[in-house]
């Protein structure tokens, strides 16, 4: 037997795909660019070495190969869609946009690019045209679960509760150990029983699901069962932001009202709120949380840069929600475009009317507590101040609820929480002076 045969370079490319599939991506590697040493040309060698690239986290590597496989194989339908996925994993959602679809203009019946499209639209908050990526998904193939499940949570964030819950059904019938449409689902409960009743299934479907495990001793806590909850302290998830974040509400004088879905969290506040006053929002976006306010409050003052986040934000990068310059165009609302910094000193150096709720969705601190400092004037006792983001996050702790804290200290304010959602990270307050 002649162990020292000379591979062709189709046997050299179909080897170092076998190695590929198999892990072993450092032999896979010296193959592919063996295969390329031997044509500089061979555009799937030069895709499957941007993947390599890709999963090892050298970003401009894997764009150099996947471009250069574009340049030699411009319908070269995978290169398109892998240097999409460089993209979007970048936080880059313009240009994995463009590739995503460059490859459904190759393929239009590629699936996975229209569900990544889908994914880019729900990012930058165009949920109709997700919506639309996901219903074609599913038009080409009716048991997409990921899609079904997308699409649950694009019908759940524009209200339509029950569509969402259908599309969450339709994947557990699929799939009867999606955890994540179990998980998705119990964000559409009522009431803690339902939540829990979910939560149980999942737990019993996966018992490694964390969040879950936490979640559900902290509802057994809402309902006077703390034993869990104080099993979780003393493991090795004691330092998880979900079990952190519960730690707090634990602690505080009363349990607040708790809720699982969005708009069911602003009925309720809403329902204690004054509206015959108007309410204020900081950081609107797209728009949607106003426009479910506006019904009640009929007039509304909206601020936001409308070119996304001013700074980085942990993991989310400047520029991150932005709607490209695009002020909304809503019945009752006033817009006040750019920083907070330069828009709110001057906005309230006039008098303006006290505020029933204002909803506080800048995310970082610091546009936290410039919109606090500056809406002061506008709160009183009877003003409910709702925080999107206050806690859960990996580093809560950091943003809105230290911007809370820190304005009630200077100020010489405490604060009553009247609305949690773990599940949507939502707190609402009311403040009163020490």
């Amino acid at each position: 037997m002649n162990n020292n045969k000379v591979l062709t370079i189709n046997e050299t490319f179909n080897l170092a795909v076998k190695n590929h599939q198999e892990g072993k991506t450092d032999i896979a590697q010296k193959l592919y660019n063996q295969v390329l040493k031997i044509d500089p040309n061979h555009s799937q060698a030069l895709n499957n070495l941007g993947n390599i690239f890709q999963d090892l986290g050298e970003h401009q590597k894997a764009k150099n190969c996947y471009e250069k496989a574009i340049e030699i194989s411009p319908d070269y339908v995978d290169a398109h869609y892998n240097l999409g996925n460089m993209f979007k994993n970048l936080g880059e959602h313009q240009k994995a946009k463009d590739c995503y679809e460059k490859a459904i203009e190759i393929d239009p019946n590629h699936v996975d690019a229209h569900n990544n499209l889908g994914n880019i639209f729900h990012k930058l908050g165009e949920n109709q045209k997700a919506k639309d990526c996901y219903e074609k998904v599913i038009e080409i193939d009716p048991n997409h679960v990921d899609a079904h499940n997308n699409l649950g949570n694009i019908f759940h964030k524009l209200g339509e509760n029950q569509k969402a819950k259908d599309c969450y059904e339709k994947v557990i019938e699929i799939d009867p150990n999606h955890v994540t449409a179990h998980w998705n689902s119990h964000g559409l409960s009522t009431d803690i029983d339902e939540a829990l009743l979910i939560l149980k299934k999942l737990n019993k479907i996966d018992n490694k699901y964390t969040e879950a495990k936490i979640m559900i001793a902290a509802l057994e806590g809402f309902k006077g069962n703390f034993s869990m909850f104080d099993d979780i302290l003393s493991s090795s998830n004691s330092s998880h932001p979900y079990t952190r974040s519960i730690k707090w509400v634990f602690s505080l004088p009363k349990l607040p009202n708790i809720f699982f879905d969005r708009w069911l969290f602003f009925d309720a506040v809403i329902k204690l709120a004054n509206n015959s006053r108007p309410f204020y929002e900081f950081g609107v976006w797209n728009g949607y949380s106003f426009k479910y306010l506006i019904n009640t409050f009929k007039k509304g003052f909206g601020f936001d840069t409308f070119s996304g986040l001013p700074e980085d934000w942990h993991n989310e990068p400047k520029g991150t929600y932005s709607s490209f310059g695009v002020i909304p165009k809503i019945e009752g609302g006033e817009f006040i475009g750019g920083k907070f910094e330069d828009t709110l000193p001057e906005f309230f150096s006039t008098e303006q009317p006290m505020a029933s709720l204002i909803n506080f969705d800048a995310d970082l601190y610091s546009s936290t507590l410039c919109a606090l400092n500056n809406s002061n004037k506008v709160i009183d006792e009877k003003t409910i101040l709702v925080f999107d983001e206050f806690i859960i996050n990996n580093k809560w702790e950091e943003d809105e609820y230290k911007a809370l804290n820190e304005f009630c200290d200077k100020l010489g304010y405490s604060y009553d929480v009247i609305a949690i959602s773990f599940f949507t990270k939502q707190v609402a307050v009311k403040l009163k002076k020490n």
